[in-house]
């Protein structure tokens, strides 16, 4: 064709766009719809993609150093960036220290860090201090604590002030909007820290890590909180040895959780050079050889080349044989691939009822001369022109809605943008895509637009012919052969198999290839499947005989618009299904410390054990009776005792401690309300519950003596040996108590046995678990008596909230709802003269609302249903490739009913009544043709 005719043809096209508004908007829509959705997902990508210097300015601030005593007197390896990887290197046996080891071993970290950076530089301690306790409105609210000059700008960019003004008198304190949240409290407001109750600290400002916005952190001044606390802690009793609480995962106010850990953080610090220094990459190296990791300013930006770091030529085996870091690039591959699916099909329905709503237009453009080329230009041209405007629109209003919704957008993803990341050439990119695939999908019709008859055209006729058996056919062997290559490939290689294509390996093609194939296989079902509803609509009464009907005729409309709602849920389907399944097996390997809901107090001695009792009792209502738990011990002489503990009799030879208490122990610790247990215990014998700890009827119990049985050296007084005692046993074939603990027995047997008790926890089981501020009320409670008691609500697993998930649910529904809504509003257009007609004898006027209704709940219900079945082709290949991942582990495939249900059944019932309601009762009586 010409350019003169391409000129005319898309003049025709921009006119006839303008002339039928509402059909115009309905097809910008439908191409903006997922252009919107994958613009805006890249704005926010590469948003939150650091750049190198954010990265840095992140771990450092304004420093030009952070230094971190990782293994003094070992060799460490590390990346240029130390957040990227360190490693302790293993020390050959037999060989002597180095000198550089021997040094680091035997010097003050600080007194060595100073003489091996430039004289005059400057260090600031930047090791985090212990989880501790703080005041709240409620009661007690654990916190991580810091120590930082924040008026110095050495921290910002680490730790930025948000709020109120950086503490510059003793004993004022910064914190994180998530402790306010939590705690209640406001600036100006006082908290005092448990152990150091007696020097309250005053909120002067409100400070966020940029990339950690959820953190719980008290900061206060170099010197007033760390070394205090640490000495507190440090110096405070230790609870009875063989407590079993603690050992699940309590939320709230776990007073002492993670101190220990914390306090082995190993010191570090940010550096300021003098002006004109740096570090280059042989000073990090000579800080690795001491044992020292150092992360540099200027070594970060300008990274040395690959095979002048140690560290990768170390870490080759151990990616070689990764625990599922590729597994990662799986996931993300496949809902990437997915999604341009999506974009492709969703566009489908919209030029198909466009070329039929002109095909008057287009008979008289033939009968006039017009050649079959130009015809079909024409319809091209419709294409071009609203895809394009449907592909910027899309850009524009994606790019627009990731500014608008920045601060919630950073708050979900608990990290802060780096910057404003608008990639030109992406978005351009992605209008491009947009705007293909609107011209694809206007190929068909404008091919089938030039070859129509012309008097048919003319009439307003419509042919339609019937389903292709062959396609379907070809559709069936499709999915079939796409999910044997999805579910056979996941198990194929490693994640982190060696690249074949672009980057990605074998199995992530395979993945995705599968994936996507048995998606095509289903929608080339798909027209056959609407054929077939259609036959069987015979049997339904008016409307949705009318609506089969009509989806079955017009199966160019209706099976792209299925198709699109199938791809998203496709996409949704495959990730709840994997993450249900990844949640099903972290809450497998739960250990809980008692039954969900129980109050477990955990006492360090009993001089406070009674006052301990009564600040719980008196600060949660309804707890119920209450259980203490005793541990049995061996007291060797006056001040001398050891646990005694359950000895396993095959095995691993693993030992856990006795357990003392009465019936109440075992309903309100272990959960058991079986008479003949109690019976058991009443009568003198040990209950276990692990057949591993029992032999002929009788458990072993072993009390180590300080002399262990060997030769008295002279001036020792004689000891007594290990003792054994055995005593008659009962199993309790009982795995959920079997978490709780081995074993126990009653408080006369161990007294018959010559054993003490020592008082180790206070349990109660209230019919439902205390909320959250009540338990940081009973905390505080607790703290004023002894600082060192726990109190604990046994909670259960707590799921992580999963936003990827969320955020592709929303979109799921949004696609859901927009594609069938969109189809819907194309198919009411298009069968207007129908309407008309049932207008014309006498049909209600709800019929057309009906008929509306029941188009956009069929496209959705159908494209949902056939959406769940290709989601669990990847989601079962996606957890293939993650066993693999970890060496052959085999993990259950979970399904999310609730989710599928309001995938399948719920959302198709919402499309149709939004359709419904948003559709009007009369249609205007348009005149006949002809």
């Amino acid at each position: 064709m010409k350019l003169s005719s391409w000129r005319v043809a898309l003049r025709i096209a921009r006119r006839d766009a303008l002339r039928a508004k509402g059909r115009s908007a309905l097809i910008v829509a439908m191409v903006a719809l997922p252009v919107l959705g994958v613009a805006g997902a890249d704005v926010a990508y590469r948003s939150a993609q650091l750049t190198p210097q954010e990265r840095i300015e992140r771990s450092l601030g304004t420093a030009d150093a952070l230094v971190g005593a990782l293994s003094p007197g070992r060799t460490v390896a590390q990346a240029p960036n130390s957040d990227d990887g360190t490693t302790v290197l293993p020390t050959p046996t037999g060989q002597q220290p180095t000198p550089e080891q021997a040094k680091a071993a035997a010097t003050d970290p600080t007194t060595l860090v100073t003489g091996l950076l430039p004289p005059g530089s400057l260090l600031a301690s930047a090791r985090p201090g212990p989880v501790a306790s703080a005041s709240s409105k409620a009661g007690l609210l654990l916190t991580s604590t810091a120590e930082a000059d924040l008026g110095d700008p050495l921290w910002r960019g680490k730790i930025n002030v948000v709020d109120g003004h950086a503490p510059n008198a003793p004993y004022q304190v910064a914190v994180t909007r998530a402790f306010l949240d939590q705690s209640g409290l406001a600036l100006g407001d006082t908290t005092t820290v448990k152990g150091l109750e007696g020097r309250p600290f005053t909120l002067t400002a409100v400070v966020e890590y940029p990339g950690d916005l959820s953190k719980v952190t008290l900061i206060s001044r170099p010197g007033e909180l760390i070394t205090p606390l640490t000495a507190v802690q440090d110096a405070g009793p230790q609870p009875v040895a063989g407590t079993n609480a603690g050992t699940g995962t309590s939320t709230g106010t776990d007073a002492n959780a993670g101190t220990d850990a914390a306090a082995t953080d190993p010191p570090s610090w940010l550096v300021r050079l003098p002006a004109g220094a740096r570090l280059d990459w042989a000073k990090v190296q000579e800080f690795n050889r001491y044992g020292y990791t150092v992360t540099a300013r200027s070594v970060a930006l300008d990274p040395p080349a690959r095979s002048l770091v140690p560290y990768y030529r170390t870490q080759k085996v151990i990616l070689a044989t990764g625990t599922g870091a590729g597994t990662g690039t799986v996931i993300a591959a496949t809902v990437a691939g997915m999604a341009l699916l999506e974009t492709v099909l969703l566009a489908g329905p919209a030029f198909a009822v466009g070329a039929r709503r002109s095909r008057r237009q287009l008979g008289l453009l033939a009968a006039g001369g017009g050649a079959r080329a130009q015809v079909g230009a024409v319809v091209l041209g419709g294409g071009l022109v609203l895809g394009l405007t449907g592909a910027l629109g899309g850009v524009l209003v994606g790019t627009g809605l990731v500014a608008a919704l920045r601060p919630w957008i950073e708050s979900a993803a608990g990290s802060r943008f780096g910057h404003f990341g608008v990639r030109p050439l992406d978005l351009l990119a992605i209008a491009a895509v947009g705007l293909l695939t609107a011209l694809l999908a206007a190929v068909l019709p404008a091919v089938q637009a030039s070859r129509q008859d012309v008097v048919a055209a003319l009439r307003g006729r419509v042919t339609a012919k019937a389903p292709s058996k062959r396609l379907a056919a070809l559709g069936v062997v499709l999915a079939a052969t796409g999910a044997t290559v999805a579910l056979v490939g996941a198990g194929t290689g490693g994640p982190t198999s060696t690249p074949v294509v672009g980057g990605y390996s074998a199995q992530t093609l395979a993945v995705l290839g599968g994936s996507i194939t048995a998606e095509l296989g289903l929608l080339a079902c798909t027209p056959l499947l609407v054929g077939l509803l259609g036959r069987l609509s015979r049997h339904l009464p008016l409307p949705p005989r009318l609506t089969l009907r009509d989806a079955a005729r017009q199966r160019g409309r209706t099976a792209p618009a299925i198709a699109a709602v199938m791809a998203a849920v496709a996409g949704v389907v495959a990730i709840s299904v994997y993450t249900a399944s990844s949640d099903a097996e972290a809450r497998s390997e739960y250990r809980a410390a008692a039954p969900a809901g129980a109050v477990t107090l955990t006492v360090t001695g009993p001089d406070s054990l009674a006052q301990l009792q009564g600040a719980v009792t008196g600060s949660l209502p309804d707890l119920g009776p209450r259980a203490d738990v005793y541990v049995a011990s061996y007291h060797f002489c006056a001040n001398c005792r050891s646990t005694v503990n359950f000895v396993q009799t095959y095995g691993y030879g693993r030992s856990a401690p006795v357990l003392v208490g009465d019936t109440t122990v075992l309903h309100n610790m272990f959960g058991l309300h079986d008479p003949a247990t109690e019976a058991a215990l009443a009568a003198g014998q040990a209950v276990v519950f692990d057949p591993g700890y029992l032999k002929d009827g009788k458990a072993t119990l072993h009390a180590q003596g300080a002399g262990g049985g060997g030769p008295v050296q002279p001036g020792q007084q004689s000891q007594p040996g290990d003792k054994d005692v055995s005593v008659p046993a009962v199993l309790i074939d009982n795995p959920v108590a079997a978490h709780y603990g081995i074993g126990i027995i009653s408080p006369a047997t161990a007294q018959q046995l010559g054993l003490a008790s020592d008082i180790s926890a206070s349990v109660w089981l209230p019919a439902a678990p205390p909320s959250a501020k009540l338990q940081q009320q009973a905390a505080a409670a607790v703290a004023r008596f002894n600082s060192f008691a726990d109190l604990e609500v046994e909670r259960g697993y707590q799921a992580k909230s999963d936003l990827t998930t969320l955020a592709l649910s929303g979109f799921a529904a949004l696609v859901v709802l927009g594609a069938a809504g969109i189809a819907t509003g194309l198919a009411a257009a298009d069968s207007r003269p129908d309407q008309a007609t049932l207008a014309a004898v006498g049909a209600p006027p709800r019929t057309r609302r009906v008929l509306s209704g029941l188009q956009c709940g069929i496209i959705a219900a159908l494209g949902a249903g056939l959406g769940t079945l290709c989601g669990y082709v990847p989601a079962v290949a996606l957890r293939r490739a993650r066993d693999l991942a970890l060496s052959g582990a085999h993990s259950p495939i979970v399904t999310p009913w609730a989710q599928l249900a309001l995938l399948v059944l719920v959302l198709p019932l919402v499309a149709g009544l939004l359709a419904a309601v948003t559709t009007r009762s009369r249609l205007p009586m348009a005149r006949r043709s002809g």
